[in-house]
């Protein structure tokens, strides 16, 4: 089996999400968990200012560069030519390997400000981790086919639960449309599902610690009535095949 990749893992601190992690600790729980690389996101970027908090995420990289793999975040495609900038300037001074961007009700992510984002990661071969549901995955993939996007939580958000059956005809439509498997739900057959109706390439793996147990979540693909083969793809095979590892 491929090396396991946690490919949605959070770090520092929010008051509203209630969690205070660290690099030492996530790698910790990585350990535990038997992943050998986990990628980061920086809550501090999201909540409170995106340069500080990716410039924390960068110094996290140095330190721990066989271990952390770094996602650029962007915490609203509302900052236009400022995102794609910051996008760039990660990218070149800190070997960052992805992007986060998330949507909300109130400034979807449809809106035509996104476009440029997607193109930059796109141009840079970078996968958007995306907080998307599958409605807008649709819009994106259509507008900008090239960009590598992969749906967090299965489509899933808490205002859209429900969804992975919408997120598999979607992403069927979208070769380059990954489905990321974490998610508080956990439904009979969903994995399956996924792997029958795209193929194991197109699933990837992510437990959103420390927000969800990384055991609960490995053990959704571990237990799922899928090939040993498919299961090794998905813990890290495909996440090697896309970032080049």
């Amino acid at each position: 089996m491929s090396m396991v990749i946690d490919g949605h893992v959070h770090i520092g601190t929010s008051q509203f999400l209630q969690i205070d992690t660290d690099a030492e600790r996530l790698i910790a729980i990585a350990d535990a968990a038997g992943f050998a690389r986990i990628f980061v996101t920086h809550l501090t970027a999201l909540y409170y200012e995106m340069r500080e908090g990716n410039d924390c995420l960068g110094l996290d990289l140095a330190r721990h560069a066989d271990r952390l793999l770094g996602y650029v975040t962007i915490p609203t495609h509302r900052l236009g030519q400022a995102a794609c900038d910051e996008i760039r300037r990660c990218v070149e001074r800190y070997g960052m390997k992805g992007v986060k961007m998330y949507s909300h009700p109130e400034s979807p992510i449809t809106e035509a400000a996104s476009t440029g984002i997607l193109e930059t990661a796109a141009d840079l071969r970078l996968p958007v981790l995306g907080h998307f549901t599958p409605a807008e995955c649709d819009v994106l993939m259509q507008r900008v086919p090239e960009a590598i996007v992969l749906m967090a939580h299965m489509g899933g958000q808490p205002y859209a639960l429900g969804n992975w059956h919408l997120a598999v005809e979607v992403a069927a439509r979208h070769p380059n449309l990954y489905l990321d498997t974490a998610s508080s739900q956990i439904d009979n057959g969903m994995i399956e599902y996924a792997v029958e109706q795209l193929g194991p390439q197109r699933v990837v793996f992510g437990t959103d610690t420390p927000l969800l147990d990384p055991w609960v979540q490995r053990t959704k693909i571990e237990g799922a009535e899928i090939s040993d083969e498919a299961k090794g793809l998905i813990l890290g095979g495909n996440l090697q095949r896309l970032l080049g590892l």
